[in-house]
């Protein structure tokens, strides 16, 4: 088994490298790449050889999806500073925002409940199609016989999902 310091140690560095020792802490990792792991042995019956690998890969993975969500964070503030014409105060962002959450409400209206839940799961919550398509699925009560069947489900949990978006954008 790993020893605990070395493992904090590996992440220390990697946050350290990444500079996002700022941001995140071990913890923070550490539980990310622990429910990762957990749905990837409970739902897709991932055996495992050598866990202690296995776990640092996920950790590292976990580690550059934090990477990539600050430097998105990061340039669009950067962005943002540099044009002085989006620069608004607060009141004028709450009064141009209440129209448009107005509207986007109307359109959250015109969907149908599976079109909701499909947003919800994955914008929202951030799932992965595969695990929207599975919730979706108990949702309408279907049976999945085979893996073609869960990869034309996915699809169309996929197409659907792109539609509703579309509706919602077509709103505005």
């Amino acid at each position: 088994m790993l020893e605990y310091k070395d493992f904090q140690a590996f992440i220390y560095y990697k946050l350290k490298q990444y500079r996002l020792d700022f941001y995140y802490d071990i913890n923070d990792v550490v539980f990310k790449a622990h429910k990762i792991a957990l749905e990837k042995i409970i739902f897709e019956k991932v055996d495992v050889e050598n866990f202690d690998g296995w776990f640092r890969k996920i950790c590292f993975n976990v580690i550059r999806n934090f990477d990539n969500k600050t430097k998105s964070g990061k340039s669009t503030e950067s962005k943002l500073k540099n044009k002085s014409d989006l620069t608004y105060s607060k009141e004028d962002l709450i009064y141009a925002t209440e129209p448009n959450l107005k509207l986007l409400g109307k359109g959250w209206e015109k969907l149908t409940e599976v079109e909701k839940v499909i947003l919800c799961l994955r914008e929202v919550e951030e799932y992965p199609w595969k695990e929207v398509a599975k919730k979706i699925a108990d949702f309408e009560e279907l049976i999945i016989k085979d893996l073609d069947d869960e990869k034309k489900l996915v699809d169309r949990v996929r197409q659907k999902g792109r539609r509703a978006l579309q509706k919602l954008r077509d709103s505005f």
